[in-house]
Parts: C-alpha cells; structure tokens; sequence
C-alpha cells in the first residue's frame, strides 16, 4: 500500500519535474541563440548608429546651401533692381540735363537742378545698396563654399562606413538571419509569462544575459553567493530560482554542460 502511494507521488511530480527541466532549457536554449545574436551585432560596432549621424549631418547641410543659395538669390535680385534703377535714373537725370536748354528762367533752371542733385543721391544709394548687397553676397557665396566642402567630405566618410557596413554585413547577415529563425522557434517553447520577464531582464543587463549558471556558488550574472538551499533547488528543477541580487534566472551546471551550443 505505501508503495502504490510512493508511485502515486512519484507520477504525479514527474510531469512538474519534466516541465520545469523543458522551460529551463528552452530559457538556456534561446540566451545562448540570443547571446549569438549580440556578439554578431557587436561585431558591426557602432556603424548602423555613425551612418545614420552622417545621413543626419548630410541632410542638414543639403538644407543649410539651398537655404544659403536661396539668400543669395535675393541679394543677386537687390543688385539686378538697383543696377535698374540707376540706369532710369541716370536717364532721367539725362533728360532733366536736355530740359535745362530750353529753360525759360532761372527759377526753372533751379528747379531742375535740384531735381538733377537729388536723382544724383539717389544713384549714390542706390550704389551703396549694391555695394551692402555684394559684400552680403559674397560672404554667402564663401559659406556655400563652405558647406559644399564639408558635404562633399562627409558624403565620402558615408561612403565609406557604408561599404564597411555592407562588407560586415555580408559576412554575418546568413548567420543572423538563421539565429533569429532559431531564436523566435525557442520562444515558441517559453511560455508568455516566462519569456515577457526573460526579455525585460534581458533590455535591462548590461550584458544581455538574462538566464546564467552558478560558478563558484555565485551567480554568473552579478556573482553575489547563491545560498546552499536555494543551489539545490536549481539542481532537481522543482521550480524557476531567480537571483535574489540581480532577478537573473538560475540553471546548473547539468544543463549548462548538457545543452551548451
């Protein structure tokens, strides 16, 4: 009769047993696919973030010479009007010139003297808003330069990471590709409340690891001790131990060594 109990027992913590041991290994399963994932991505270092600053940095300055060309425009058009308005007025000027012959009196040759001295000032304003205008123009003219230069330089760095990406890239892009496959298969094994903590831990280590083993009776995430009892129920897989410093979750060292890739 106690026997039968014992079988009892024994089949119905089986399955608990089976279940836990499948969660943890699936856990470790998709850390280390995950973890693979990283050190590819590691790999291509900074360049995805650096092309996109130079992407950034090119547009900016596209915009920054049509903006400097669009100002130049309107100074080119101050020294097209006023270069017209010189002209009318040096022919007005001519004109008043032609009407002082045929004057009748000397209060109308007064008149149209002055009306010549004014016409004078104004080509004298108009002069030096051509001179402002230029001087302005010029200065827009060297900061296009300017810019261009520094355009011109940047799209060659772009170039440049951008082959660089591309080589790395191609060399890894299979690799990735088939472990992102993997890993999305491993997450199908973890169930939804397993895999939501997994991921958080993950966004928040450092290092990525959310799932590690015990090394020197400390957790291999923040290495503080991991009490004896609590080592114990790592080993018989009763239940999901997590780190009580970090929140990491705990395997041992039979699943590390049975199940490292």
């Amino acid at each position: 009769m106690a026997d039968k109990k014992v079988k009892k027992a024994q089949q119905v913590e089986e399955p608990v047993e089976v279940s836990i041991e499948q969660k943890l290994v699936a856990l470790y399963t998709l850390q280390q696919v995950d973890s693979k994932i990283d050190e590819i991505r590691a790999y291509r270092g900074n360049l995805p973030l650096e092309i996109q600053d130079l992407e950034d940095e090119i547009a900016g300055l596209e915009t920054r010479v049509e903006n400097f060309k669009e100002e130049d425009k309107k100074f080119q058009t101050e020294i097209t009007n006023q270069k017209i308005k010189i002209k009318e007025t040096e022919a007005l000027i001519k004109k008043y010139e032609d009407q002082q012959n045929n004057v009748r009196n000397n209060r109308e040759y007064d008149s149209l003297t002055k009306e010549i001295e004014y016409q004078n000032l104004d080509i004298q304003l108009s002069e030096k808003k051509i001179r402002e205008a230029t001087a302005k123009s010029e200065a827009v003219v060297t900061k296009v330069a300017q810019a261009e230069e520094r355009l011109a330089e940047r799209k060659a760095v772009l170039t440049e990471k951008q082959a660089e990406l591309d080589s790395v890239v191609e060399d890894t892009e299979k690799e990735e590709d088939a472990l992102l496959k993997r890993s999305a298969e491993c997450e199908q094994l973890v169930e939804d409340r397993l895999l939501v903590a997994y991921k958080r831990i993950r966004k928040n280590a450092r290092n990525g690891l959310a799932v590690v083993g015990i090394s020197r009776d400390a957790c291999g995430g923040c290495f503080n001790k991991i009490p004896p009892q609590h080592q114990l129920d790592i080993c018989t897989h009763k239940k999901i131990i997590v780190c009580e410093y970090c929140g990491r979750i705990l395997v041992d060292k039979g699943i590390i060594e049975q199940y490292s890739e």
